[in-house]
Protein backbone atom coordinates (compact mmCIF):
# COMPACT_ATOMS: atom_id res chain seq x y z
CA UNK A 1 0.00 0.00 0.00
CA UNK A 2 1.50 3.13 -0.56
CA UNK A 3 1.03 6.37 1.39
CA UNK A 4 -1.61 8.01 -0.41
CA UNK A 5 -3.66 5.27 -0.49
CA UNK A 6 -3.29 4.74 3.19
CA UNK A 7 -4.00 8.40 3.71
CA UNK A 8 -7.44 8.35 1.92
CA UNK A 9 -8.33 5.72 4.27
CA UNK A 10 -7.65 7.11 7.21
CA UNK A 11 -8.79 10.38 6.34
CA UNK A 12 -12.28 9.88 7.55
CA UNK A 13 -11.06 7.88 10.60
CA UNK A 14 -9.21 10.95 11.66
CA UNK A 15 -11.94 13.72 10.72
CA UNK A 16 -14.20 11.49 13.25
CA UNK A 17 -11.68 11.60 15.94
CA UNK A 18 -11.12 14.83 15.66
CA UNK A 19 -14.66 16.03 15.77
CA UNK A 20 -15.50 13.36 18.70
CA UNK A 21 -12.35 12.53 20.26
CA UNK A 22 -14.13 9.72 22.56
CA UNK A 23 -15.03 7.69 19.92
CA UNK A 24 -11.61 6.94 19.16
CA UNK A 25 -11.11 5.14 22.53
CA UNK A 26 -11.41 1.20 22.43
CA UNK A 27 -11.44 -0.68 26.14
CA UNK A 28 -10.34 -3.81 26.56
CA UNK A 29 -10.59 -6.51 29.13
CA UNK A 30 -8.35 -9.62 30.08
CA UNK A 31 -7.71 -11.84 32.78
CA UNK A 32 -4.22 -12.85 33.88
CA UNK A 33 -3.27 -15.70 35.34
CA UNK A 34 0.84 -15.69 36.45
CA UNK A 35 3.14 -18.31 34.86
CA UNK A 36 6.46 -19.96 35.19
CA UNK A 37 9.01 -17.17 34.04
CA UNK A 38 7.30 -14.47 34.60
CA UNK A 39 4.70 -15.12 31.90
CA UNK A 40 0.62 -14.75 32.49
CA UNK A 41 -1.87 -16.37 30.19
CA UNK A 42 -3.97 -14.23 28.68
CA UNK A 43 -7.43 -15.08 27.65
CA UNK A 44 -9.35 -12.98 25.27
CA UNK A 45 -12.65 -13.08 23.19
CA UNK A 46 -10.53 -14.95 20.28
CA UNK A 47 -7.81 -16.93 22.07
CA UNK A 48 -5.56 -17.77 24.77
CA UNK A 49 -2.02 -16.12 24.83
CA UNK A 50 0.80 -16.07 27.02
CA UNK A 51 1.94 -13.55 27.56
CA UNK A 52 6.09 -12.53 28.66
CA UNK A 53 8.80 -9.94 29.40
CA UNK A 54 10.57 -8.58 26.71
CA UNK A 55 13.79 -9.52 25.92
CA UNK A 56 15.42 -6.28 26.79
CA UNK A 57 14.17 -7.11 30.43
CA UNK A 58 14.92 -10.12 30.70
CA UNK A 59 11.97 -12.45 28.79
CA UNK A 60 13.05 -15.14 26.12
CA UNK A 61 11.38 -13.25 23.50
CA UNK A 62 9.07 -16.44 22.66
CA UNK A 63 6.06 -14.99 24.48
CA UNK A 64 4.15 -12.04 23.31
CA UNK A 65 5.68 -9.11 25.00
Amino acid sequence: MDAQTLRSIQAPLKAKYKERPESALVTLHAEARIGANVTAEVRTKSSTIIAGLHPATGGSGKETC
